[in-house]
């Protein structure tokens, strides 16, 4: 890796006055072609983007075109990717995108520090300096004042407070939320690959340091990073991280899992940024496997007001084996209490969905029942979905669209439901889930399934998560698929890409068939974030959920072999045991005394059921105040 020290505005002057700029007439036609055959016919969420914010991306793309053929002197490249940047970002949905050429996809622009939004005392609202970058041998030292926990009020002139906003709507965030958040993000990182170029060479901030000292003025200049791409690490090749057999089932926004690496390098982020844990009393960190820590940077154990819980921080769903991280995660939460567990999802950009939906049965007794997924009808996607095996489900659904004039397909589930069910409930303790507005795709569908599922309480530092609801496909797999390389040629000129929301996302439940794409999954709480939180590890937030926590209920239901064909089953908190043998009932139910220390029973199977039976599983009910029974714990032996 290189890292190199320069204006934005100068880096990339240069960088388009290199091989890799330059484009012909050519190679620009080529590009607006491929990208209004995407839009036109597979971009999934084209009808309701033309209704929500009254656009039209076909005819700008077609303005561009006509533009590039007749402009004395040429259209400057730096304009032409600008506005091709512009059409997509207008689209507001971050799945679906224009990937600038090398060298500007292995290139991020950033300032030395990062910003984040909190709430003071009397609720105004803050900008905080939560990340300085060490200075580097030769460098000259930051002004001392300007520290961890400065406040940011001013940016080259202006309040903060409405750079931010400003920002924010030239960010493709699909509600208000995740626009903010996308706006503050990238005012000090910008992706090069997908973010508008800076047009300053540097910013003057004005920020309050310690309290008793004047407001002072500080300057920074744009700085380039550089990766080398054939290391493979741009993030337009992100997903391939995820299973090579699965990459049809990403759900990501490339451009923040990019910046999350780029911050994760230059500031040493991770595992600093979750609370305070301890593990069994020994150090923090001593429970997380090395492979698994970018995915779980932080597990332990936090002390609250309200007792001891089990903590997870879960920064990605982008892996590259699905089976292997289950379970991990299983082996991480069955070593936490069982009292409670906060399950800290901020800032995850998606990955591999089918990761993200198999792991919320592991917190729930209730069978999960996944997100559906809609192609948009055009024949280009019934000519897809009759040529591949893998989306024929769809086949005809998308072929009835021809007499019926939907829209839509029907929605289907991206694997088979017993897929979403075949490890079954491995935390039975009380969950919250905590979110923010950075929170996309197959986090988006996580948490509308933990809702779905009334797994737990959703906390939110933002209102909502971040709306991206549909499963993206890159350029390379869409030429693959399609083989038409009139329409979509193996190889964009100049290594472009692009990235299509190709099937949108539908919730299940009581949210039956409600849109994930801007409108997120709202948050059951909010949590406004204070400056004890960014400077002391999400002190009141752990605090917050703790509370939560506290008024959950606490269950067990544990089983195993004991002598012969005896099954000895531990419980706890529970008024009826219900048994299975293969999902066939085996017995009247097994009523227990409630009680908040359990008890354990025992009972014989017999020689022939033990020799033919591959599985048991127990269901564990609690009368509720209305007097139904209610499924609240669940769990599975091998026989």
């Amino acid at each position: 890796m290189t890292r190199r020290k320069q204006s934005a505005s100068r880096a990339t002057d240069r960088v388009v006055a290199s091989q890799a700029g330059n484009l012909s007439p050519t190679e620009r036609k080529e590009l607006i072609a491929c990208a209004l055959e995407l839009i036109e016919t597979l971009y999934v969420h084209l009808p309701l983007k033309r209704s929500m914010y009254a656009i039209n991306p076909l005819q700008r793309l077609k303005l561009l075109r006509r533009r590039s053929e007749v402009a004395t002197p040429p259209l400057p490249d730096r304009d032409f990717f600008n506005e091709l940047l512009s059409i997509f970002c207008q689209l507001r949905d971050l799945h679906t995108s224009f990937e600038m050429p090398e060298p500007f996809r292995s290139s991020t622009a950033y300032l030395p520090f990062r910003l984040e939004r909190c709430f003071g005392a009397a609720e105004e609202e803050l900008f905080l300096v939560t990340h300085i970058m060490a200075t580097q041998p030769g460098e000259v030292p930051v002004d001392p004042d300007f520290q961890l926990g400065s406040i940011v009020t001013h940016w080259n002139g202006t309040p903060i407070r409405r750079v931010v906003a400003a920002n924010a709507e030239r960010e493709a965030g699909s509600n208000p939320a995740a626009r903010l958040a996308q706006g503050l993000t990238a005012l000090t990182i910008r992706w090069l690959g997908q973010s508008l170029l800076p047009d300053e060479e540097w910013v003057d901030l004005r920020f309050l340091p310690q309290p008793g000292k004047e407001p002072k003025t500080i300057r920074f200049g744009w700085q380039v990073f550089q990766r080398q791409p054939e290391a493979g690490l741009a993030a337009a090749t992100a997903i391939a991280r995820a299973q090579r057999e699965n990459i049809w089932a990403v759900g990501m926004d490339a451009r923040s899992e990019s910046e999350r690496q780029i911050r994760r390098y230059l500031f040493e982020e991770g595992r600093q940024q979750g609370p305070r844990v301890k593990h069994f009393g020994e150090n923090a960190e001593s429970s997380i496997s090395d492979w698994a820590r970018e995915v779980f940077p932080t597990c332990g154990i936090v002390r609250t007001s309200s007792g001891l819980f089990g903590y997870v921080r879960l920064a990605t769903f982008n892996v590259e084996d699905e089976q292997r991280y289950i379970e991990e995660f299983i082996r991480i939460v069955s070593e936490l209490p069982q009292d409670g567990l906060i399950l800290d999802v901020r800032g995850n950009g998606g990955g591999l969905i089918t990761f993200g939906e198999r792991l919320l049965q592991l917190l729930t007794p209730r069978p999960i029942d996944p997100a559906r997924f809609s192609f948009l009808n055009s024949a280009r996607t019934q000519a897809l979905t009759a040529k591949h095996d893998f989306i024929g489900a769809w086949r005809d659904s998308i072929a009835q669209s021809i007499e019926t004039g939907t829209e839509y397909s029907q929605g289907f589930p991206l694997e088979p439901i017993a897929n979403y069910n075949d490890l079954g409930q491995k935390y039975q303790g009380p969950v919250v889930l905590v979110i923010d507005a950075l929170c996309y795709s197959t986090t988006d569908i996580f948490a509308a399934g933990f809702q779905d599922h009334e797994i737990g309480i959703i906390l939110g530092v933002d209102e909502t998560t971040g709306a991206g609801g549909a499963n993206v496909w890159e350029y390379p797999l869409i030429a693959d698929l399609v083989r038409d390389p009139q329409c979509f040629p193996p190889q964009l000129p100049k290594q472009a890409s692009f990235r299509v929301a190709v099937r949108r996302v539908t919730r299940v439940g009581e949210n039956s068939g409600v849109l994930l794409e801007d409108l997120g999954v709202k948050a059951d709480e909010l949590h406004r974030l204070t400056p004890r939180d960014l400077l002391q590890r999400n002190l009141d937030l752990i605090e917050h959920a703790g509370k939560i926590l506290k008024k959950g209920q606490v269950q067990l239901l544990g089983a195993e072999k004991s002598t012969g064909e005896r099954i000895r089953v531990r419980y706890q908190n529970l008024d009826r045991i219900d048994v299975y043998l293969d999902d066939r009932p085996l017995r009247g139910s097994i009523k227990v005394r409630r009680a908040a220390k359990g008890g354990a029973k025992s009972f014989s199977l017999g020689r022939k059921v033990v020799h033919s039976a591959r599985e048991l599983r127990l269901e564990g009910f609690r009368s509720n105040p209305e007097g139904r029974d209610e499924l609240v714990a669940a769990t599975r032996l091998a026989l």
